[in-house]
């Protein structure tokens, strides 16, 4: 497959940023329970991926942390760990005053200082910054979703597989960040989750919704979309057409 280089347009563009901000804010006002009615997503951020792409998006999710489609555990291969952080750390912006009264947020901070574990966070913004916790999974941290990410650091395929299937919390969306295609749909097929998004987040599934219940694959607003019937259940892939994609 020739690899053709994303457009400027198809990154960058300031209407699909407004929509995607104000897409979050509209759900960031009903302060939903994402344990119960929300649909959580997992960013995976492989060692060839956009980073400032990815970075930007888990950003932008971690100001509102309760809102509908929120990543709660995000998973980034060693070899770009330091990048990745060292571009979301400055684009972190402070979360809402009803997260951080949220009493299961209280609950799993004391347990974070409890017993020392490592963070990610913006000290400037006080108790409002957007927390991750790494090496931990959600049930070391409650019963319940607390607004608090989980950040885990693989070296291969097989173990970023092996740590979200870890996780308590079993992500509806994955947000796949990866140059090889291969490995996108590696992951895509053996991780619970029912919509896959390489390469892009959030992206409207609707054109899938009048398509055929079965397998199928087309083209939409410079979108690649396809659903998987598979033994356990329908995967809904979705990527932009112009992303660098090799094997």
């Amino acid at each position: 497959m020739p690899a053709i280089k994303i457009t400027q347009h198809m990154l960058n563009n300031i209407e699909y940023d407004n929509n995607f901000i104000g897409q979050v804010a509209k759900a960031a006002e009903k302060m939903v329970d994402i344990g119960c009615k929300c649909s959580p997503t997992v960013l995976i951020v492989g060692d060839k991926a956009d980073l400032d792409s990815s970075a930007y998006h888990l950003a932008q999710s971690l100001q509102f942390p309760f809102a509908a489609e929120a990543i709660v555990t995000v998973l980034v291969a060693e070899s770009v760990r330091k990048a990745f952080l060292e571009r979301l750390r400055p684009q972190l912006k402070a979360i809402p005053t009803e997260a951080v009264q949220h009493a299961e947020r209280k609950k799993a901070l004391a347990l974070i200082t409890k017993h020392n574990w490592e963070t990610v966070s913006a000290n400037e913004l006080g108790a409002n910054t957007p927390i991750l916790v790494c090496d931990v999974t959600h049930e070391h941290l409650g019963s319940d979703y607390n607004g608090i990410v989980t950040l885990h650091t693989f070296r291969t395929i097989q173990e970023s597989i092996i740590l979200c299937g870890k996780e308590s919390i079993k992500p509806l969306n994955a947000s796949i960040w990866t140059s090889n295609h291969a490995s996108a749909y590696e992951i895509a097929l053996k991780i619970a989750a029912d919509n896959i998004f390489i390469d892009c987040y959030q992206v409207s599934l609707e054109p899938l919704q009048t398509a055929l219940p079965s397998s199928c694959v087309f083209v939409e607003n410079n979108y690649h979309y396809e659903t998987l019937v598979l033994k356990n259940g329908k995967r809904n892939i979705v990527f932009p057409i112009g992303t660098v994609i090799s094997n």
